[in-house]
């Protein structure tokens, strides 16, 4: 008997501690001056606990009743917001939306709309949808939960174009070239197979293209191979420059900026009116970005060097490089010697692999372009910065490894010959026993 007691004390003990947290659960929260009778999102009707599933990118539409109860509402705040979101304090405009204050009286009903977004760079896990109501004088606030399962973009959203960059300037004269860095970035649910990235200015009717095998979830590239010369030719005034991605066989995404041509200082040499229209470097182009930066403990970075032939003679060029020998190894792909005929281009790629004793900062070097017996340099500027730990850790772990290795080799090979020399020893203890008998 005494036993049975003890066990429905604890019963009942249990059951006080578990239930109000039961009700609380499944009882929308009210107040002693309003109560809360409806909360739609996206047109739906959820109620209090309610698991609602968005991906990046997506809008959410709060619309909330609310009813006045135990007398007048006055100066009173509805709210709604996204919790867990790395960078809310700078993005209070997506993740954040309150209402004007408000006065209902005793009895009356309001319905007020709210609006959020779930930001692209939200991370794709669970989150919290929280919507709170207060006014001035009450000593409680009613407040509902909802659990976010936040998703991936949709395909048509998927890719991002986070930075679109043009150098040296958006003012560029006619016959010129600018580079471009395009930045992208995957936020969608899938690895993505055979992007194209392309830069035009379709007034001009001039593009360059860049591809891509493979960006995966979260993954981010950047193109910086990218280059368009203005032709020599063009009107002045302003052109929109447009950047797109091509992905997903039948999606597109792009962004635009505007670029200003100016007219060329100076009359170029063109014809035999010029004096040197025949030397070796008179008619060739060679457009190049005019920074580049570098990233420590990384396998690179790749720098291009456009070189075209407008003569009407074939030429054999000569790509050198100067002030990189102390914080770089500089490799000319696929050769610095290349040959061009009449109306030629090709792009060289200049591949910049910091040493090991790289200083962060600025460095200063100096390309230059041979052909004949004329030479042409060009100054640019590498921007050496910290890469991250990663790489040095992984160096590092290899190292570790690689030695651990040789250490185990060497353990083999001695207990090898120890059980060599056991083995030969104990044969000549036998050979000695069997000649004294």
């Amino acid at each position: 008997m005494n036993k049975n007691f003890k066990i429905m004390s604890v019963f009942l003990i249990i059951s006080a501690l578990i239930l109000p947290m039961v009700m609380a659960d499944t009882n929308p929260p009210q107040g002693d001056y309003a109560e809360i009778t409806e909360i739609k999102i996206n047109g739906d009707i959820a109620e209090n606990g309610d698991d609602l599933y968005v991906e990046r990118g997506d809008d959410i539409t709060v619309r909330v009743t609310i009813k006045s109860v135990n007398g007048d509402m006055n100066d009173a705040y509805l709210g709604a917001f996204i919790s867990g979101y790395r960078y809310a304090a700078y993005e209070s405009n997506l993740v954040t939306d309150f209402s004007n204050t408000f006065t209902l009286p005793e009895g009356n009903k309001r319905s007020i709309e709210l609006n959020l977004k779930v930001p692209m760079d939200m991370e794709t896990k669970d989150a919290k949808l929280r919507v709170i109501l207060f006014d001035e004088n009450s000593a409680s606030i009613i407040s509902y939960n909802y659990q976010l399962s936040i998703y991936g973009a949709n395909e048509d959203n998927a890719v991002e174009i986070r930075d679109f960059f043009i150098s040296p300037s958006t003012t560029i004269e006619a016959g010129r070239a600018l580079s471009f860095k395009v930045k992208i970035k995957n936020f969608g649910n899938n690895d993505l197979d055979d992007l194209k990235v392309k830069v035009s200015i379709p007034e001009l009717d001039i593009q360059t293209v860049e591809t891509i095998d493979t960006l995966e979830i979260d993954e981010v590239q950047s193109f910086e191979a990218l280059l368009l010369r203005i032709p020599a030719d063009a009107n002045i005034g302003d052109y929109d420059v447009i950047a797109s991605v091509e992905y997903d066989r039948y999606q597109e995404v792009s962004e635009t900026q505007s670029i200003t041509v100016i007219s060329a200082k100076g009359t170029p040499c063109a014809g035999e009116t010029c004096d040197n229209s025949n030397s070796d470097l008179s008619k060739t182009l060679v457009t190049m970005p005019a920074s580049v930066e570098v990233i420590t403990g990384s396998q690179g970075s790749i720098y291009p060097i456009l070189v075209e032939n407008k003569g009407t003679t074939q030429k054999t060029y000569v790509l050198s490089v100067s002030g990189t020998s102390d914080w770089a190894l500089a490799v000319f792909e696929p050769s610095s010697v290349f040959v061009l005929k009449p109306g030629q281009a090709q792009t060289v790629y200049m591949r910049l692999t910091p040493t090991s004793n790289a200083q962060i900062g600025d460095k200063v070097m100096k390309i230059a372009i041979t052909a004949g017996n004329e030479m042409k340099d060009t100054t640019v500027i590498a921007s050496v910065k910290q890469g991250t730990t990663t790489a040095k850790s992984k160096t590092n772990m290899t190292g570790i490894l690689e030695w651990f290795l040789v250490i185990l080799v060497v353990v083999l090979i001695l207990l090898g010959l120890i059980v060599a020399f056991k083995k030969l020893k104990k044969g000549k203890e036998e050979e000695e026993e069997q000649s004294y008998y």
